[in-house]
């Protein structure tokens, strides 16, 4: 078994609990580093530690690794555990204003895990709407939660409390085709009014408000693409997008989720990325919907992510965000323009429209700073 059908079966085993096959010798010490490092690079600690724990102990590795291992993962549990804490008493700040909020992914994508703890954590996305949006950034300002107005931009306000970053947002997402985003706002604000859907996080006992499954079904998909398209993405948020798919596959409506995809111009990439779904991760293909498989077009898009790890975290040519506010805009910039014809062979007509936004976008930072200053 090489390193990479290691990696895969640690993965499947750690997703969906199910013993790994295929280990005829233990690995050796030099394999097991690498399999970390690779985890690492997908923020994927967690799932992969929980998919070692189901091998035979004479198949795991020694002691010292294993330690090591699992005190990355114990950190990973308090994170989320402090994440959770925060969410609940920072929604119950916003519910007593008179602000009911839609959580976008993170936590509630967790609690879909055999051990959400596991699942490594980000920031809380939090949609207030257009409505609340100008209230609710107030607020925070007062509480002093928030930084300077360059944390803000067109989608969210940035604003951090008891270490942990929120983003709330005014709109869930951005398509860079004006006509899709007026379809896809009309939705995301429709759910804001009327989902009834919630979660209860890990370790807390109030329930958190949520958009539809099929509305999460397809923003999880949606913010994975987009990041793949702008600049990078990790295998986490494909094990998000197939965890969702598995555990509501009964109730989702599969047909209402069709004339989304069509709707908004993401029935193709939707199938690629369904491709490595059942492919690589497992998900059967009956959980699915629309499957169709598109197996050369998806290697090619899981060598970048392999390559670039999270985010684009591990390409070797995003660094570490260090700077003023206008040099790691333009360092953004530059980044992204060199993906750019990658991406272009990949998914041309979402790579023009993209990258034509982000240039836009990018400008209006811009021009918006120097008038601040």
């Amino acid at each position: 078994m090489t390193t990479e059908q290691a990696f895969w079966t640690l993965l499947r085993a750690g997703l969906w609990q199910q013993a790994p096959q295929g280990f005829d010798a233990p690995p050796s010490k030099e394999r097991w580093e690498t399999l970390m490092q690779m985890a690492k690079e997908q923020t994927l600690q967690g799932v992969l530690y929980d998919g070692m724990c189901l091998l035979p102990t004479d198949m795991q590795p020694e002691q010292a690794l294993r330690m090591k291992w699992f005190w990355g993962v114990n950190k990973i549990e308090q994170t989320n555990r402090l994440i959770n804490r925060v969410l609940v008493e920072f929604v119950e700040k916003l519910e007593a204003e008179g602000i009911r909020p839609l959580l976008l992914k993170g936590q509630a994508n967790a609690m879909l895990y055999p051990q959400p703890l596991h699942r490594q954590c980000g920031d809380i996305d939090l949609f207030i709407g257009r409505k609340d949006y100008p209230k609710a950034c107030e607020l925070v300002r007062t509480w002093g939660m928030s930084g300077d107005d360059d944390e803000e931009s067109l989608k969210h306000l940035h604003c951090a409390w008891q270490g942990v970053t929120i983003e709330l947002h005014r709109v869930a997402a951005i398509f860079p085709w004006p006509a899709t985003q007026r379809v896809f706002l009309h939705w995301s604000e429709d759910e804001l009014l009327h989902s009834t859907q919630t979660f209860v996080p890990a370790t807390e006992e109030k329930s958190i408000g949520i958009a539809s499954i099929e509305f999460n079904v397809l923003f999880v998909f949606y913010h994975m693409y987009h990041h793949f398209v702008y600049g990078g993405v990790g295998l986490r948020q494909l094990c998000d997008s197939a965890r969702w798919l598995h555990t509501y596959s009964e109730q989702l409506d599969r047909e209402q989720l069709h004339g989304w995809l069509q709707r908004l111009g993401l029935m193709y990439p939707w199938k690629v990325f369904g491709t490595l779904l059942v492919q690589k991760l497992g998900l059967a293909e009956e959980e699915f919907p629309c499957y169709e498989a598109q197996e050369k077009k998806a290697e090619r898009v899981w060598r970048v992510i392999e390559r670039e790890g999270n985010f684009g975290q591990y390409s070797g040519k995003k660094k570490p965000d260090k700077g003023s506010f206008v040099w790691l805009k333009f360092k953004r910039f530059l980044y992204n323009s060199a993906r750019f014809p990658m991406v272009m062979r990949l998914f041309p007509k979402h790579a023009l429209l993209s990258y034509g936004f982000f240039i836009m976008d990018r400008g209006k930072l811009f021009i918006d700073h120097f008038r601040k200053k």
